[in-house]
């Protein structure tokens, strides 16, 4: 066990040396760049052709040093930060995944509901995220207002339209913006792809991930790694699961896309045939 927990350190001391490695190239650069920026204040307006040759030499020395300083910078803290803490236990296991899953396919089968999900933000009586899914294929038309307390939204003649639950990744979420100590309502969807990458890197849930918009939609791309084998299995035993409540790590994402954007996160059509599920989205005003 001694020796476990030394090598475990060890570990995590690399990876911190490495981090703080990169963050002192950065500041190298930062400085460098900041050399360059009092050079040319000091020569300043010239008509000089020489001169002015020196100057753009320098504004091009000082605008690459100055962003390869950001970005080393930034790669240097991820790196201390996150790539660092690999004693977290992950917080999600198989059968977690499986279970969740499972439970999702009864409820939906059981409710007869047939509809994609829509990923609500917390808006008109919401004060958190929730998943809607609408008994029939047919538009999706949101509800006018919802609350938290709310689950089943029934019809006229006692049928039920629409259930709105949490989604299954909504407390992993709240966990990344903690540990973060971030938030990303109304950041947009380049905010929250960045601010998620600690599934991939710090919590290990997903092996990869990305939003591509495509001629007005949103396409997500969504591929597992230690939970792959989990993934598979509920892919083909419930394929439905991904398009009306998605496991844990791709409803973590979309419903940080839904938090990000303050919009309906529409799932339109899901190809789960492979190990890259894709999320095919539209992001409609509420």
């Amino acid at each position: 066990m001694e020796m476990k927990l030394r090598n475990t350190t060890l570990h995590i001391t690399r990876e911190r040396i490495i981090g703080l490695t990169i963050v002192s190239a950065g500041v190298i650069l930062l400085a460098y760049g900041y050399n360059a920026h009092l050079d040319i204040l000091e020569i300043g307006e010239t008509i000089d052709p020489v001169l002015q040759q020196r100057l753009s030499s320098l504004e091009d020395k000082r605008d690459a040093s100055i962003v390869s300083s950001i970005g080393l910078i930034f790669l240097g803290v991820f790196a201390f930060a996150i790539l660092g803490e690999r004693s977290s236990p992950r917080p999600v296991s198989e059968d977690q995944m499986i279970s969740a899953a499972r439970m999702a396919a009864q409820t939906t089968a059981g409710l007869s509901l047939a509809g994609n999900a829509s990923y609500l933000p917390a808006k008109h009586g919401l004060t958190k995220e929730r998943i809607f899914i609408p008994s029939t294929k047919s538009e999706f038309v949101p509800p006018a207002a919802l609350s938290d307390d709310l689950i089943l939204s029934p019809g006229k003649d006692g049928s039920t339209p629409g259930i709105a639950l949490e989604p299954l990744g909504l407390s992993l979420l709240a966990r990344i913006e903690k540990e973060l100590n971030t938030s990303l309502d109304g950041a947009g969807i380049e905010a929250a792809e960045g601010t998620l990458q600690m599934l991939k890197h710090g919590l290990d849930v997903v092996k990869d991930f990305h939003f591509k918009e495509r001629e007005g939609k949103m396409i997500l791309r969504v591929e597992y790694k230690d939970l792959l084998d989990a993934c598979r299995a509920v892919r083909k035993d419930m394929p439905d699961t991904c398009r009306q409540m998605a496991c844990i790590g791709c409803a973590c994402i979309l419903t940080a896309a839904a938090r990000a954007t303050g919009k309906v996160a529409v799932v339109e059509d899901v190809d789960n045939s492979k190990d890259m599920v894709v999320f095919t989205l539209s992001l409609r005003e509420w």
